[in-house]
C-alpha cells in the first residue's frame, strides 16, 4: 500500500514537474495564467521555474485538459496561537495550521495578536513543516487605557516601542470601556505620530459604530471588522479607505444559535477544504453555548457591506482565522462565499426552497443561494464578482503585506501560485478547492491519495 502510495505521488508531481521532484524548478505545459493587469486568465503558455523564480512564459498551444494558475494568496489577518476551538495551539497542532493556509491557496499571512513569531519561524525551519510565508504586526495597541494580559501580547495605549524583526502595519485596537468615546484629538494625534515614524496605523473597530465614525474621521486610511448600519460616513468628507471587512467573525457568532446550520455549513467547508474536512470538521461542538445577551446579529451587516463595497475597488482581504470556528484555510471559504452571495446582482440570484420551506441561506440573507450561478459562457463574459475577489486576494492584498510575488504571475517573480483542475471563473464552487499549492517553485500541497490510489 505504500509503494501505490508513493508511485501515484511521483506519477501526479511528474505532470508538471518532470525535471526535479519536490525542487525549486518546474515546467509546466500549456497552462492558462491570471494576467493581474486585465483581472482575468490569458492565453495558453508554457511555464519554466528555474531555483523557485520563473524565468519564462512563452505562447503555446491549446489543450483541452489545462491547468489554470492563481497567484498565491495573501491573508492580512491570523492569529495561529488560537486553535479555532475557543483554545491554544498545541506544538502538535501547528503543522496541520500551517498546512490548513496552503490547502486553500495562501502564500503569504499576517500573524496579528501573537507572541513573537521569531520562535515559530526557528521551528519551521528546524522541524522542516511546510508553511506559507509569515509576517507578524506590531503588537496591537489597546485604547484607551485597557488592563494587559499576562502574554503581554498588547501594548497599552499608543505609546510602544516598534519591534524591528515585525512589519509596519501597527494595529490599534479601537474598543470601548463602558460606553465612552475616544479623545479624536489624541488619536488623531497618535495616528499621525506613527506614520511620522514610518508604521502604518490600522485601525480595528470590532464592528462598532462609534469606533467606525472615530476612526473614519480621525484619517485611519485602513480599518478592519464589519461596519454597522448607519454608520456616517458623511461626518467627515467621503474619501476612500481600505477596508477589511471580516465578515466570518459574526457570521460564525449567528450560526452557534442555530446548530442544525451550522452543522449543514460544516458539510460545505469540509467538501470545499481538505484539511478540514479531514481534521476539523467534528472538532466544533454545536450544542450547549449559551449566547450572551449581549449577541450581535450578523444579518444587520449585510446591507452596509454591499452599500460600501461597490462604492469602489477598496477592499482587503482578512480571514480572521484562530476565532472561533473559523480555522486555516477553511475561514478564508467562509469569507468568500459570504462575499460572492452578498454582492451578486439579483439576476445572479437563485431562490432555495426545501420542502417548500426557505433554506439556510434565504433565512439569512432572503430568498437566493449562496453560490453564483454556474455558466457555460466563455471566460470572457463571466461575472465580474469573482474577478474582484481574486484581485483582492491576490494584487491588493498581497501588495499590503508587501508580499514578494506582488500577488501576480510574473517572469522574475517568484513561483507562487496554486493549480486548478477548472476555471475558477466558471466554476459553481468558486475558487475553491485548488488542486495543489506551489511556493518558491516547490511543491508544498496536494491531496493525500487514497487506498484506491486517487486524489482525496
Amino acid at each position: 500500500m505504500k509503494n501505490r502510495r508513493l508511485l501515484f505521488l511521483s506519477l501526479f508531481l511528474s505532470a508538471f514537474a518532470p525535471t526535479i521532484l519536490l525542487s525549486q524548478n518546474l515546467k509546466m505545459k500549456s497552462v492558462r495564467i491570471w494576467d493581474s493587469e486585465k483581472s482575468n486568465f490569458g492565453g495558453f503558455v508554457d511555464l519554466e521555474v528555474v531555483q523557485g523564480k520563473i524565468i519564462s512564459l512563452k505562447a503555446s498551444a491549446p489543450i483541452v485538459q489545462t491547468k489554470y494558475l492563481l497567484p498565491g494568496f495573501c491573508d492580512a489577518s491570523v492569529t495561529l496561537g488560537s486553535n479555532a476551538r475557543g483554545g491554544k495551539t498545541g506544538r502538535e497542532e501547528i503543522s496541520t495550521y500551517l498546512s490548513g493556509f496552503l490547502a486553500a491557496g495562501f502564500s503569504h499571512i499576517e500573524s496579528v495578536g501573537d507572541p513573537n513569531a521569531s520562535n515559530l519561524q526557528t521551528e519551521i525551519s528546524k522541524s522542516k513543516w511546510l508553511s506559507p510565508i509569515i509576517t507578524q504586526s506590531q503588537k496591537p495597541a489597546l485604547y484607551p487605557e485597557l488592563a494587559l494580559r499576562k502574554e503581554t501580547l498588547y501594548q497599552s495605549g499608543l505609546s510602544g516601542s516598534p519591534d524591528s524583526k515585525r512589519n509596519r502595519h501597527l494595529p490599534i485596537f479601537l474598543k470601548e470601556v463602558e460606553n465612552r468615546g475616544f479623545s479624536q484629538t489624541e488619536l488623531f494625534a497618535k495616528r499621525r505620530e506613527g506614520e511620522e515614524r514610518g508604521y502604518l496605523p490600522v485601525a480595528y473597530t470590532f464592528a462598532d459604530k462609534t469606533s467606525w465614525e472615530d476612526a473614519l474621521d480621525t484619517g485611519f486610511a485602513v480599518i478592519f471588522h464589519p461596519m454597522p448600519e448607519g454608520t456616517n460616513l458623511y461626518r467627515a468628507q467621503k474619501r476612500d479607505f481600505r477596508w477589511a471587512p471580516m465578515l466570518s467573525i459574526l457570521y460564525l457568532q449567528e450560526l452557534k444559535s442555530n446548530p442544525e446550520l451550522g452543522k449543514e455549513e460544516v458539510q460545505i467547508w469540509s467538501r470545499l477544504h481538505s484539511v478540514f474536512g479531514s481534521r476539523w470538521k467534528d472538532s466544533l461542538s454545536w450544542e450547549g453555548d449559551e449566547e450572551s445577551s449581549e449577541k450581535i446579529s450578523f444579518s444587520q451587516y449585510k446591507s452596509t457591506f454591499q452599500a460600501e463595497a461597490e462604492v469602489g475597488k477598496n477592499l482587503l482581504f482578512a480571514s480572521g482565522a484562530g476565532h472561533w470556528g473559523l480555522f486555516p484555510g477553511q475561514a478564508a471559504i467562509v469569507e468568500i462565499r459570504l462575499w460572492e452571495t452578498l454582492l451578486a446582482k439579483p439576476e445572479e440570484r437563485k431562490a432555495e426552497f426545501v420542502n417548500g420551506q426557505p433554506g439556510f441561506w434565504a433565512s439569512l440573507f432572503g430568498s437566493f443561494s449562496p453560490s453564483i450561478l454556474s455558466t457555460n459562457r466563455d471566460p470572457e463574459s463571466v461575472s465580474q464578482i469573482r474577478r474582484e475577489i481574486i484581485q483582492t486576494l491576490t494584487l491588493r492584498t498581497c501588495s499590503f503585506l508587501g508580499a514578494d510575488h506582488e500577488g501576480k504571475i510574473r517572469v522574475g517573480g517568484p513561483a507562487h501560485f496554486s493549480i486548478h483542475d477548472e476555471n475558477p471563473l466558471k466554476r459553481a464552487s468558486g475558487i475553491f478547492p485548488i488542486e495543489s499549492m506551489v511556493l518558491g517553485g516547490k511543491l508544498v500541497y496536494t491531496p493525500k491519495p487514497t487506498k484506491e490510489g486517487t486524489a482525496k
